[in-house]
């Protein structure tokens, strides 16, 4: 599998240790509902400078070893970000060209030397998610609305691993931005809701052409400068 290089970040929960962040555990009803895109933006920034330290060392002072990061730390990072750099439309979160500009912003402020760009061509997609992967860069994605029929209710399905192997649905979502950590051949590996889920290319694909659209299924593309 091409996977990220070092340990994804985990926050410590009641329960045991997340994979990645999680809105659900919030304190804001806000980022509880549709904070997502802060989510990811959040755990791309601190595996960034966790492990490259290009930039935002003071911001993220305390986050900086390998150790999860505990639940209150991690929640008051979500709402300063949604509050400076990813401030969310109530009950709609943020939209990829919001969370392009609000990365682009923070790269600037804190010195960071990467640039971002919200959404590539449908033919590049997996060429330019292996290309960050590849680059130690965590891939944020996004499964875009249903459309035309906004309120439809189709979803991508995520998967978990069988006992007795293979992969067996495990969840789905619509409108949704999780982050990937590592692609083998036909499945992404998956950060989302703070759970380690897998998803099919294929399954992928045939959403975005026939539920969303390419522009809102797509992936934030971050490069080194």
């Amino acid at each position: 599998m091409l996977s990220l290089q070092h340990p994804y970040i985990g926050v410590a929960l009641p329960h045991g240790v997340s994979y990645g962040g999680g809105q659900q555990h919030s304190r804001d009803a806000t980022l509880r509902r549709c904070g997502c895109g802060v989510v990811a933006a959040a755990d791309l920034l601190v595996y960034l400078t966790r492990w490259h330290s290009h930039g935002a060392v003071d911001y993220f002072a305390g986050l900086l070893t390998d150790e999860p990061v505990p639940l209150p730390v991690y929640d008051t990072l979500l709402r300063d970000l949604s509050r400076r750099e990813f401030p969310m439309i109530p009950y709609a979160g943020i939209n990829g060209v919001m969370l392009m500009a609000g990365m682009e912003l923070f790269f600037r402020r804190h010195g960071m030397p990467y640039t971002a760009r919200w959404c590539v061509s449908p033919g590049k997609l997996w060429e330019r998610i292996e290309e960050m992967l590849r680059s130690d860069i965590p891939v944020i994605m996004s499964v875009g609305p249903n459309f035309p029929l906004i309120w439809g209710d189709k979803r991508v399905r995520f998967y978990a691993h069988a006992p007795a192997g293979g992969y067996i649905p495990a969840s789905g979502a619509k409108a949704h931005y999780f982050t990937v950590t590592g692609l083998d051949g036909e499945w992404l590996r998956i950060s989302s809701w703070g759970r380690c889920y897998y998803l099919s290319r294929r399954e992928f694909e045939e959403y975005a052409r026939h539920a969303s659209t390419t522009i809102a299924s797509n992936v934030l593309l971050v490069r080194r400068k």
